[in-house]
């Protein structure tokens, strides 16, 4: 059943009726459309036209528009919003005491159509369930913090009082030792801070299109003097296709040159070892890879990975990946960690398109 000339702007009962030489067909499905309990709206957009619209997308919107049209339903849901950005995606917007999320799908090449419903108790739910889940962060986060800074301070506070308390005994290489030591954990404090300042730094990205393939050979060719020295060969598996997605450009290169930094000390030791970037479309999202041929992880140790704090490396904070996380989910992607003992690891990221599949 073709979309285009299916709807047509004739108002009966509430709704945007059907006029398609379809037959009953056609007639059956309008009035299911009608009549469903979830809103729907669909907008012919180079023709600015509003092609269909139910009777609860009516009663949903009723405190914001008190006459249906194209322009204003339009500016409603969709002003302001470029469309060439990922579809489907999921919006919001109040309409009176009421808060509606709304999924926006492309159904033809000049059709949008806006699933809605009435998400004013989920969102109130989720608010009270996000509070007392960001609270028990926070309590875990500084009892971490806590632990992280005091023990270096500790050790600062003794190391210091026995030089004090033996500075005429010391000779000046026992002296040198002392306060050597004392810089060293001065600098672990640094590193926690500065970490912690990593966490803050990408509140607010900005996504703009990204050209993949472009990106991720600046950021190999920053990284490979750094392998080399190391003995690492870093390699690639990106696809002369076109990959453009939506990312902030700042927050993605900080990810990845974290997961590079994190497969460099895995490999620490092996034999031969090799860091892959792969590229790969799968279904409606673009997946980033960095694999290493490591020592791998165990069960256990994944799902310890993404707790703040949880390290196996002796100078790690255990933020790195709490960090990148959180860089992607602001960037609308995920991450996922998959490792076999003795295999290796795959750090896989999935990206959002452009425009909404993988070109």
């Amino acid at each position: 059943m073709s979309v285009d000339g299916l709807w047509s702007e004739v108002p009966t009962n509430g709704t945007l009726s059907i006029t398609s030489d379809g037959g009953s067909l056609d007639r059956v499905l309008h009035d299911i459309m009608a009549h469903l309990d979830v809103g729907i709206v669909v907008f012919n957009v180079p023709e600015r036209q509003l092609a269909f619209l139910n009777k609860t997308a009516l009663q949903l919107l009723a405190d914001s528009i008190s006459k249906p049209s194209y322009s204003i339903l339009f500016d409603l849901l969709l002003g302001g919003q470029p469309l060439s950005e990922a579809i489907p995606r999921q919006m919001q917007v109040r309409s009176g005491n009421r808060l509606l999320g709304y999924t926006i799908y492309r159904i033809a090449e000049n059709y949008l159509c806006l699933l809605i419903n009435d998400i004013t108790e989920k969102s109130r739910l989720m608010s009270i369930a996000e509070a007392v889940n960001t609270m028990d962060n926070i309590g875990y986060v500084f009892s971490g913090i806590r632990h992280e800074i005091g023990n270096p301070i500790n050790s600062i506070k003794m190391t210091m009082s026995v030089l004090k308390h033996n500075l005429a005994e010391f000779s000046a290489e026992m002296v040198e030792e002392y306060v050597d030591r004392t810089l060293s954990e001065i600098g672990r404090v640094e590193y926690l801070l500065q970490s912690l300042r990593n966490f803050s730094m990408f509140e607010n990205v900005e996504l703009k299109p990204l050209e993949l393939i472009g990106f991720l050979e600046t950021i190999m060719s920053m990284a490979e003097k750094d392998m080399e020295l190391r003995g690492i060969a870093l390699q690639s598996e990106l696809q002369q296709s076109k990959f453009s997605v939506l990312a902030d450009a700042r927050a993605l290169q900080q990810v990845l040159l974290n997961l590079l930094a994190n497969a460099a000390s895995a490999l620490e030791g092996r034999e031969d070892p090799v860091i892959t970037i792969r590229l790969n479309r799968e279904s409606d999202l673009i997946r980033l890879s960095v694999c290493d041929n490591g020592p791998g992880m165990s069960e256990s140790e994944l799902k310890q990975l993404f707790k703040p704090f949880y390290t196996t490396k002796a100078e790690g904070t255990g933020l790195g990946l709490v960090i990148c996380r959180k860089m992607l989910a602001q960037m609308n992607c995920s991450i996922e960690v998959q490792s076999t003992p003795g295999q290796g690891t795959s750090v896989d990221i999935s990206l959002n398109p452009r425009d909404g599949h993988a070109q």
